[in-house]
Order: C-alpha cells, then sequence, then structure tokens
C-alpha cells in the first residue's frame, strides 16, 4: 500500500479550507495570486466556467494578492466573473496594487484587515518599464523645467529628446483614463448599488451623485504627487476615511472568517510561491490553475 505524499496532503487541506471560506460567506471561493496579465484572463474562464456549470453559484468570492498589471486584462476578468455571478466579494488578506486596486474596485465587497493594502491606481506599461503614472509625472516634470528654464535647460531638453516617445506618452494617457472610466462604472454598479441615502442628511442618493463620487475616488486614488510611489499601500483606515470614504468590510473583526482568510492565504502562498515557484496561479475547490 502506498502511502500518502506531502503534496496529496496539501491538497487536500487547500480543498478544505477553500470549502470552509465559500461556507463562512456563502458563496464559490477562489484566490488569485498573479500578475494582471494574459494568460490569466484565458485561465480564470476556465476555471469560473467549470466551477460555476458544478455549482451554479450566485456570489463568487475572490482572494486577491496582485502587484497589478493591464487595465484590458482587468477589464476581461470583471467580465468572465460578472458573466457567471451577480455578487462578487474581493478579500484582501495582503496586497492587491495598481490594477489590482481596480479589480477589487469592481466587487460588490471588499473585505480586508489592518493589515491589508490597496494601492494607487496606476496602471503598468510594458514600454515604460513599469509605472504609467510614474512616466507620465517625470515627462510633466521635465517639461515644466524646460518652460521655467528654457534654452538654459539642455540636459532636460536632450534626456526628453532621447527617452521619451510620443506613442508612449499617448497609450500612457489612454491607459489612466481607461482606469478611471472602469472605476467610475463599477463602483456606482456595483459597490455603490445600495447605497440610497447620505449618512448625515439622509438625502436620496442619485446615480449622477455615485458616479460624482467614484470619479472622486478615482481621480484621489490616481494622484502621483499624493501617493509618491507605484508600491505605495492604501490601508483600510486610509480607505474607509473621510477623504476616500469607500466602506470596508473588517474580516480581522469576526475571528472564524480571520482565522479561515490567513491560514487559506498563509498556506497557498507558502506551498505554492514559496515552495513550488510558481509565479502565477488560481486556486479553487478544483485544485491549482498555474498562470506564470
Amino acid at each position: 500500500m502506498e502511502g500518502i505524499s506531502v503534496d496529496q496532503l496539501t491538497y487536500r487541506v487547500l480543498h478544505d479550507m477553500n470549502e470552509k471560506l465559500g461556507e463562512l460567506m456563502s458563496g464559490d471561493c477562489i484566490f488569485i495570486n498573479s500578475g494582471l496579465i494574459p494568460p490569466l484572463d484565458e485561465e480564470l474562464r476556465v476555471v469560473i466556467e467549470d466551477i460555476w456549470e458544478e455549482k451554479k453559484g450566485a456570489h463568487l468570492i475572490v482572494m486577491l494578492e496582485t502587484n497589478g498589471g493591464y487595465m484590458e486584462t482587468v477589464e476581461r476578468l470583471v467580465s468572465v466573473m460578472r458573466t457567471h455571478y451577480k455578487k462578487v466579494s474581493f478579500v484582501i488578506p495582503n496586497y492587491a496594487y495598481s490594477a489590482g486596486t481596480i479589480l477589487a474596485l469592481s466587487g460588490d465587497n471588499i473585505y480586508m484587515d489592518y493589515y491589508s493594502v490597496l494601492g494607487p491606481i496606476d496602471p503598468q506599461y510594458r514600454e515604460a518599464g513599469g509605472s504609467g503614472v510614474g512616466y507620465l509625472a517625470k515627462y510633466n516634470e521635465l517639461i515644466d523645467q524646460i518652460n521655467k528654464s528654457g534654452s538654459d535647460a539642455k540636459a532636460q531638453i536632450a534626456y526628453l529628446v532621447k527617452n521619451f516617445e510620443p506613442t508612449q506618452l499617448f497609450s500612457i494617457e489612454q491607459a489612466i483614463k481607461h482606469g478611471i472610466t472602469l472605476v467610475t462604472e463599477w463602483l456606482p454598479k456595483y459597490k455603490f448599488k445600495n447605497w440610497n441615502e447620505t449618512k448625515t442628511n439622509k438625502k436620496k442618493v442619485s446615480l449622477a451623485m455615485k458616479k460624482e463620487r467614484a470619479e472622486e475616488i478615482a481621480t484621489i486614488l490616481g494622484n502621483a504627487e499624493k501617493w509618491h510611489s507605484h508600491g505605495r499601500g492604501i490601508s483600510m483606515e486610509e480607505l474607509s476615511g473621510s477623504e476616500i470614504k469607500l466602506e470596508i468590510d473588517d474580516f480581522g473583526k469576526n475571528d472564524e472568517l480571520n482565522y479561515s482568510i490567513r491560514n487559506y492565504h498563509g498556506l497557498c502562498v507558502d506551498y505554492y510561491t514559496n515552495k513550488s515557484g510558481y509565479q502565477g496561479y488560481i486556486h479553487s475547490i478544483q485544485g491549482v490553475r498555474r498562470v506564470l
């Protein structure tokens, strides 16, 4: 008789942890730990279609950990999720930066604790080598120096001519606008759908007010000068504070839910990321699907 392997034991424990979290939150649970780049969208479609075909659920719980990625990929991920599920909740045990923040803002609910962070809305751009907002901010800084110094700014002019391409700048500007457009569309449609009156004076909330508030949030989160860094973490306290005013569910206040989330997240990261070397994967009740 062949004995059980460590791999088999880990698969079984993670299956049970996934199932338990789904029961606690009344939905189907997946864990996305990956950059938001192709082929994640294709892999997610397969995972979601298989789970939904088996369970026909209405609520998808997405545990998310990501450094970000591309707006086009985020848009396709949301399309896959919303085609099959009426309600989508995001759980952030650790971090979801950049385009990951935009993905989380497409949810009906966002669960974080004191340690969790989202990030500034800053689309990654291949040719710019990472941060689109950072690339655009540096361009604007050089233009400002040239305008102030004129012909004395020879070094800045030379650098500008050598390093900045008009087509790249245009693409980055469009990606930033795309991100703001998605947040402005998704917040009123999903996160704000049950926001019917203001808390202070009980004034009826119109769709126009929801869109205006969503645009304000997108603008704040996309302000590179405010956050200073592509990888700057924005805590639950800041997100729910007086400026951004997002409603965040604190999973840390529920002992059983907190225990389930942290253990499921911790074992997945330790086994697949640290020990197996996966750069990107989706874990579900059906097992793991490697992305990168």
